[in-house]
């Protein structure tokens, strides 16, 4: 395969164009845990030189067609403890916009510049130029479309005009990261969910001192409590084992990008032989050549032997392939599993709270750790969130779309 297409290069050389197919949209795949979508991809080969931002660079000077952001206005010197401030460093208008920047984070809609925080694909769109790790690129090119990336290694300051920019491990995937944006002397901190625990397949997160923190409220309701990873993995052994036993095949289902690869690195280091599904298997080849080793796991083709595991992501969990098998057991792999009737609602047989998310009480923490005194929430349980946080003395701001009411 021949090197990426690139649009004319600037003499610093630091854009980068990675070209992939799209795949058939008959071919979808994504997360039944949440309201969002991700595309099953073919693996193609990772360009070879995705470029870095040298230290301290000015992003700005990449963007020469990008018009320069506004003046910046001034913050408040005492702004409300509820939704009057006069000021918003961060506005939700089809994602989320650093106010008076050409900077967004996340967007769901095309934009000039956006930092990507992890690699799940519904916040990519075709010919955006983002702002990522390395890995997040790596993990993103093996399908859906064409990007033009920006990468900066953690913990190398760059700008962007006036703003002074830095990445830091979020933990929520491989590559996954949070921004520390520098404005006017305040330090504002963007993540998508972080996680702060130690797993075999992410870099650990870090609550980042800050003023103004924005996080999701995923799991922000006190009954998300998850057990310590050690604890979840061996009632998912139990569960395996007791399957082998009753000559039944145990079906996991877990999301495609994170869990999955948690999982097939966890469960091949133990012993247990793993039949993956194509989508999950692409992202785990991406992992594997970063350096995250995955014993025992092969693509999902045919019929699984009588001592192996199946793994699906959440949208296939009904898959024709699955149905076909003489006898099987389905398992959930979600932080949802501690919600009551979650299993019967489902109607599996078990359910397990593995999640590289935060739970409640570990957000909260997180964000005390930040020292942040204003908060936005951009998912979630926003609003008792938002309760819990002002009771604790915060500013805190929904970051959310709009809901439209009902005509009737």
């Amino acid at each position: 395969m021949e090197g990426p297409e690139s649009r004319p290069t600037t003499t610093h050389g630091v854009w980068s164009a990675a070209v992939a197919k799209k795949r058939r949209p008959d071919s979808a795949t994504g997360d039944l845990f949440s309201s969002r979508a991700e595309a099953e991809t073919e693996l193609l080969p990772i360009p070879e030189a995705i470029s870095e931002v040298p230290a301290g660079s000015d992003v700005a000077s990449f963007l020469p067609e990008v018009a320069p952001p506004p003046p910046e206005r001034k913050v408040s010197a005492s702004p409300s403890l509820y939704y009057d401030s006069p000021y918003r460093e961060f506005e939700h208008n089809g994602g989320i916009h650093l106010v008076d920047s050409i900077l967004w984070c996340d967007a769901d809609r095309k934009q000039d510049l956006a930092f990507i925080s992890h690699a799940h694909a519904d916040y990519v769109g075709k010919n955006r130029r983002i702002l990522a790790t390395d890995k997040t690129v790596k993990i993103l090119t093996r399908g859906t479309g064409r990007i033009e990336a920006l990468t900066s290694p953690y913990k190398r300051s760059f700008t962007l005009g006036t703003l002074e920019l830095e990445m830091h491990p979020a933990g929520h995937v491989l590559g996954s990261a949070q921004l520390l944006i520098v404005r006017n002397g305040r330090r504002l901190v963007y993540t998508s969910d972080p996680c702060t625990r130690t797993t075999a397949t992410a870099e650990t997160g870090a609550p980042v001192p800050c003023d103004v923190l924005v996080v999701p409220a995923t799991y922000g309701l006190p009954r998300y409590r998850f057990p310590p990873h050690e604890e979840v993995f061996a009632q998912i052994r139990k569960f395996i084992d007791d399957c082998l036993e009753d000559r039944a095949t145990p079906v996991l289902i877990a999301n495609q990008i994170g869990t999955s690869q948690e999982l097939m690195v966890v469960l091949g280091k133990a012993g247990y032989r793993l039949r993956v599904h194509r989508s999950i298997f692409d992202v785990a080849k991406v992992y594997r050549d970063l350096g995250v080793a995955m014993p025992n796991s092969r693509r999902f083709q045919g019929s699984p032997a009588k001592d192996e595991v199946v793994l699906f992501p959440p949208i296939l969990r009904k898959h024709a392939s699955i149905r076909k098998l003489r006898k099987f057991k389905t398992a959930l792999i979600t932080g949802r599993a501690v919600d009551e009737g979650f299993v019967l609602r489902n109607r599996v047989e078990a359910a397990f709270p593995l999640s590289d998310c935060v739970d409640h009480a570990e957000l909260l923490a997180f964000i005390e750790g930040t020292g942040a005194s204003e908060i936005y929430l951009s998912e979630g349980y926003v609003e008792e969130l938002s309760q819990e946080l002002r009771d604790r003395g915060k500013r805190v701001y929904p970051l959310q779309a709009p809901k439209q009411l009902a005509l009737f």
